[in-house]
This record gives structure tokens, sequence and C-alpha cells, in this order.
């Protein structure tokens, strides 16, 4: 191999996973494993398919957003999220900054002020 046309990535590896804070007690390591992201991606369409089928899509999407808590933070810190009862457009938010995260899409830019 031409050691001129080998292109070394080895610097973006970093295996490290990273780190959200929600709030002063509450901070999470964000298991971003291609596997864990796979899993979620596959219970996503599971729920896009019951939702087709009729059922009830609100119920099923909170608890497809509780499972994925759980899958990404650990269940211990999912349990602290949920017992924080945030207004809807809070949990929200904090899913999708740790679902972000998780996929490498999240902008700290795109995070509104704390006001």
């Amino acid at each position: 191999m031409n050691m001129a046309n080998m292109i070394d990535i080895s610097k973006m590896i970093t295996n490290e996973l990273p780190v959200v804070k929600i709030t002063d007690d509450i901070v999470v390591t964000v298991n971003n494993r291609k596997s864990t992201i796979l899993n979620i991606q596959a219970m996503a369409i599971e729920v896009d398919k019951k939702a087709e089928e009729g059922e009830d899509n609100t119920s099923r999407q909170a608890k497809f957003m509780q499972k994925a808590l759980g899958m990404l933070v650990g269940q211990k810190n999912a349990e602290k999220i949920e017992a924080l009862d945030l207004p809807m457009p809070e949990y929200s938010a904090v899913y999708q900054a740790i679902m972000g995260v998780a996929s490498g899409t999240y902008e700290e830019e795109a995070t509104p002020p704390k006001q």
C-alpha cells in the first residue's frame, strides 16, 4: 500500500461516551454505541407500524421515549428524569438533546438559552 494514499482517522476514534448535564443533580453518560442506536431505530419503526395500524400514538410515543431514554442513559437516570415531572416541552427538549448527542447531530447553538 502506498503511504501517500493513507487516510488516518485514528484521532477521530476516542471510544468515549458523551456526558449531558440535565440539572445540577442529574448528569448522565449517554450510551451512543452503534448497537444501542440501531435498537432504538428498530423500536421507532415498530412504533410507526403500530400507529399505522391505528393504535393510540400518543401513549405509545411517550412509552417509546421513556424506553429509549432508559437505553441511552440507564434506567436509574431515566427514572430521575421522569421524577422531575417536567412540562412536555422541557421533557421533549431533554429527550431531543440526548438523542442528538447519541446520534452525533446535537448542536449546542440550537439549545434555547435559559432565561
